[in-house]
């Protein structure tokens, strides 16, 4: 991966910006949120809850890979492989603020799987998309069902972002939207030698079975997420229901979508699960207590499920190493694509990250 002088610098500046922008949120929320009189519940953990968290972990882990597998139909490598790389990217993004995740993906997916930049910042686009509408949706649904009444303002938002999202991706379903989308991209200098391959991936994905798949895979990533943070936030005192969980965890993770984010969520992350608490009718105290402690025990059980799914991905197919030079596509007969039939040696596609 190839960074240029400018991106470096530019790479430190978000560093140092994220770095007092973290420092300044923990203090307001200190402060502001619950200061001296924070109600610390503690962390009882159980096996139960332990293996509970690690389940749901790793059934959200699954059902992210589900959901590249659907976005990346044409590619080299296993399974395996491909749950081992979004494990990777996950722990990427989970140790490092902005959009860590999909940058590590991208580059793994180029490297191990020949696809192309295009190819894999397109499939990572919708899935954030994908996310996006869905944690909207579980927000305003579940609004209904708490036994807090929720904040207008709130639900509103919440609305407008699933509303906006739902538009996005119609426009990248319909034939005749995606074109107009296509030709106003063709326009700007920088995306024009990637809007015609961009328009023939999304071409390639519009088909009812292929979007069935992208809703359940999304579905499973959000049910898996619940069963975990209900676990976790059980060792720290709050006992919410099913609906209220799902609310909580749906706007802090929305909240996390604010391009600015604390290195391993410290800071930020702490305000956001106080923020969505207090929004939950929890008191300030015991809302800034859990939330310093949540990002920590999140860490705690996610971080070690990433890392034994990153295993995978440095586990060759036996059929990789069984083959001598020269034969099959993963000996070099396929150089891999970006779009159907464009060929796409990915080992000569440097990666520039502003």
């Amino acid at each position: 991966m190839s960074i240029s002088g400018s991106a470096r610098r530019g790479l430190l500046l978000r560093a140092a910006i994220t770095s007092v922008v973290t420092v300044l949120v923990l203090l307001l929320a200190w402060r502001l949120l619950g200061g001296h009189n924070v109600r610390w519940q503690g962390i009882n953990p159980s096996v139960g809850s332990i293996a509970l968290a690690a389940l749901g972990a790793a059934c959200f882990l699954v059902g992210r890979a589900w959901r590249f597998a659907v976005l990346l139909p044409k590619r080299r490598g296993s399974l395996r492989e491909l749950l081992g790389a979004t494990a990777a990217s996950w722990g990427a993004g989970l140790l490092l603020p902005g959009p860590s995740a999909d940058v590590t993906f991208v580059a793994v997916a180029r490297t191990r799987f020949a696809v192309g930049v295009v190819r894999g910042s397109g499939s990572a686009i919708v899935a954030r998309i994908l996310d996006v509408v869905s944690l909207s949706l579980i927000a305003v649904v579940a609004s209904f069902f708490t036994s807090t009444v929720e904040h207008p303002a709130v639900v509103l938002a919440a609305a407008a972002a699933f509303v906006v999202g739902v538009g996005v991706l119609l426009s990248l379903i319909i034939p005749g939207p995606r074109t107009l989308v296509a030709r106003l991209a063709a326009r700007i200098p920088r995306l024009a030698p990637l809007a015609s391959r961009a328009e023939a991936e999304l071409d390639e994905l519009n088909s009812r079975a292929r979007w069935a798949n992208l809703v359940g895979s999304t579905m499973c990533c959000r049910l898996a997420t619940a069963v975990q943070y209900a676990a976790l936030m059980s060792m720290v005192g709050l006992h919410l229901g099913f609906w209220q969980t799902w609310f909580v965890l749906s706007i802090r993770t929305l909240l996390l979508t604010i391009p600015i984010q604390g290195i391993a969520g410290i800071g930020t992350g702490q305000a956001w699960w106080a923020t969505a608490l207090l929004l939950e009718g929890v008191g300030g105290g015991l809302a800034v207590g859990a939330g310093l402690t949540l990002q920590a025990i999140d860490l705690a059980v996610s971080l070690p499920v990433a890392g034994i799914g990153s295993a995978l991905l440095f586990r060759r197919h036996k059929e990789d190493r069984d083959l001598e030079p020269g034969e099959g596509d993963e000996a070099g007969e396929n150089p891999g694509v970006d779009v159907v039939g464009a060929p796409n040696p990915p080992a000569r596609e440097p990666i520039h990250v502003a």
